[in-house]
């Protein structure tokens, strides 16, 4: 049995009441969903269905916390998610994933909710995921230092690279400026 199977909801066996599920979230949902953001964490989400006029009603409430890869020195760093979500879904002929719509093979009558909680999840991570000051990976931010080039601007205001941080300019360098010099 594939873990992802315990995240599919039968819209067929859905009480008139509807229906509440709980899923905690863990590393082996997120090994699981095989994405690239997002590889481990700890996440609970709530989740009520209810049926009405033949639109079943999702509403999500998802918390916890998340790990991805720090953007400077590519170390974890944790990302506190909290967000609610509403997708809506009809039973229709054939599969059919329209934003907050979706329609659901009728004889199928089962949506596997795991992708939709990790996008929600990952909508939640800032474009730009690193570390507090001070709290990154030393020997990574240090090797780092060690291949940056300092970027000074000339009179006119223009972009100029000058040397690397050690003092020295790699020479590939001042062969592209000539053709940039040309133009």
């Amino acid at each position: 049995m594939n873990i992802l199977d315990r995240y599919k909801i039968d819209l067929r066996q859905l009480p008139c009441e509807g229906l509440t599920y709980r899923f905690e979230l863990s590393d082996s949902f997120f090994e699981a969903i095989e994405a690239t953001l997002v590889k481990s964490g700890n996440v609970i989400v709530d989740l009520r269905v209810n049926e009405t006029a033949g639109t079943f009603m999702f509403d999500f409430k998802i918390e916890g916390v998340v790990q991805v890869p720090c953007d400077r020195c590519l170390d974890n760093v944790n990302v506190t998610i909290r967000t609610e979500n509403e997708l809506k879904v009809k039973l229709g002929d054939s599969f059919v994933d329209d934003g907050d719509m979706v329609v659901v093979e009728e004889d199928d009558a089962e949506l596997n909710v795991a992708w939709y909680i990790y996008e929600f999840i990952a909508l939640q991570i800032p474009l730009v995921h690193v570390h507090k000051d001070g709290q990154c990976n030393e020997e990574m931010i240090n090797a780092l230092k060690q291949h940056l080039v300092n970027v000074s601007q000339d009179v006119d205001g223009e972009a100029e690279t000058t040397e690397k941080v050690e003092g020295v300019t790699d020479p590939r360098w001042n062969e592209l400026k000539k053709i940039l010099d040309n133009n």
